[in-house]
């Protein structure tokens, strides 16, 4: 079974989940970065892990909600390379 991570850079993640929802498969990821972080639900929105990076989540200086797993730059190249597949939205 492949394994897609799913890095939102220009689409809100409830934006994407009201199109895209039926796109994640169970073993998928996503990855919010940028101003969508600015915009995540309050509560985790699927069961699949939610990652940003540590560096965009100080530059954009909010609390993010606490189901948002931070890598730091050399965590998250290796969170890219663990996937089969990336899709960038």
């Amino acid at each position: 079974m492949t394994s897609t991570l799913h890095w939102l850079r220009n689409t809100a993640l409830t934006q994407w989940l009201a199109q895209y929802s039926h796109l994640l498969g169970n073993r998928d990821a996503l990855l919010i970065s940028g101003e969508q972080l600015g915009q995540l639900p309050d509560k985790q929105p699927v069961k699949q892990s939610i990652y940003a990076r540590k560096n965009d989540a100080e530059c954009l200086g909010n609390t993010l909600p606490t189901y948002v797993m931070l890598k730091s730059d050399e965590e998250w190249v290796e969170l890219v390379l663990s996937f089969q597949q990336q899709i960038t939205w």
